[in-house]
């Protein structure tokens, strides 16, 4: 960095809470909408509302605004108000520690990013919850290694993380053709063992379908991180929306928070992705009939809008025969998301039993 960059990213904007009895700092009191004091104990109100989960912000008219249509990688150099340190933030984050004092540091979302936070949901479960849910998921794995099992015993450290998750709304109206397919049965004959028999066969009898269906979508979830695993953060779906509360940086106080890194046009693609898998469960739901085969689907998508949302999440690692595996917690329901090894010894072990039970009972019904 030179002298001029360097000088002139001193001057980032960022925030620090700080008591205002002794001076220490301010963390953000799980389950409460407050700070607290890590010294004195001292407590301080965050100023907030709940948001309105069912508000959005238009998404047709944002996007024609928006500047540069995916995330810039922006680095910014601040200087801790505690030790008077200077540092570069993390990429692709507002919300770290001093890496010298150890002082919380957030930096505003409109440095970094084009859009901000609407909303937040707080965490309610805390790190020794935490710990607790991710120790009886792991005992509760089949086909788990012994060793992992003991692993669970040990306390991980976690670091509780905001990421942020895009929510898009959508009416939408599909038009779609296809065949109908009814089961009926009916009578053929066949030669076993030189003898003529008669069976009962179900068959399948088609027709072309045409028709329409409607739904309206709400806060179809898109997780805009790329640190963290996709499957895991896409698989993390038991979200309360209705505890969120209107966006504020008090609350990151005391925690990491992402940026988003999948911007609004690339999140809304893959919101169309989830939203025509359930379009399709409609269409077939709509032919109905046994069987069903979808041959078009056209969809209108109208009053589309989005929100964007930091979730709470207890993120963590664990390392077993030299591979890395990771886990997520959820900071308000305490659910457990996770990468995990199996053990082939239990799976070969089962996969015989079940192949001498099998033979056996062959055996047995052939004697």
């Amino acid at each position: 960095m030179s002298e001029q960059e360097s000088s002139e990213a001193q001057t980032v904007e960022h925030f620090q809470f700080i008591c205002k009895q002794c001076g220490f700092e301010l963390d953000h009191e799980i389950g409460h909408n407050s700070l607290v004091c890590q010294s004195c104990g001292e407590v301080e109100p965050i100023e907030t509302e709940s948001f309105n989960v069912f508000h959005a912000n238009p998404y047709d008219s944002t996007v024609l605004k928006l500047i540069h249509k995916e995330p810039n990688e922006v680095h910014h150099h601040v200087r801790c108000d505690t030790c008077g340190a200077g540092f570069d933030f993390a990429k692709d984050t507002h919300a770290d520690e001093c890496p010298y004092c150890g002082s919380n540091i957030v930096v505003p979302v409109n440095l970094q990013r084009q859009l901000v936070p609407d909303a937040i949901i707080p965490f309610d479960i805390k790190e020794q919850q935490a710990n607790e849910s991710f120790q009886k998921w792991i005992k509760g794995l089949w086909f788990a290694p012994n060793s992992l099992k003991r692993l669970a015993m040990r306390k991980h450290p976690i670091q509780g993380t905001y990421i942020p998750y895009w929510g898009f709304d959508a009416d939408t109206y599909s038009q779609y053709s296809g065949q109908r397919g009814t089961n009926y049965t009916t009578t053929v004959t066949v030669r076993v063992d030189g003898k003529t028999q008669t069976r009962l066969v179900t068959k399948i009898r088609w027709r072309s379908v045409r028709g329409h269906v409607t739904h309206e979508f709400d806060n179809v979830l898109v997780p805009a991180s790329e640190l963290l695993s996709q499957k895991l953060t896409t698989s993390m779906k038991k979200w309360n929306l209705t505890k969120s509360q209107n966006y504020s940086p008090k609350y990151l106080s005391g925690y990491k928070s992402e940026l988003y890194q999948i911007g609004l046009p690339r999140a809304y693609k893959y919101s169309q992705e989830i939203m025509t898998r359930y379009i399709r469960r409609l269409v077939r739901r709509d032919i109905g009939g046994d069987h069903q085969r979808i041959s078009s689907l056209n969809t209108r998508y109208e009053r589309v809008g989005f929100k964007l949302m930091l979730m709470p999440l207890w993120v963590s690692a664990f390392l077993y025969n030299k591979k890395t595996f990771q886990f997520i917690i959820n900071g308000q329901t305490g659910e457990v998301k996770g990468e995990r090894p199996y053990s082939w010894v239990k799976i070969l072990s089962l996969v015989l039993f079940i192949a001498a039970v099998g033979a056996g009972i062959y055996f047995a019904q052939n004697r």
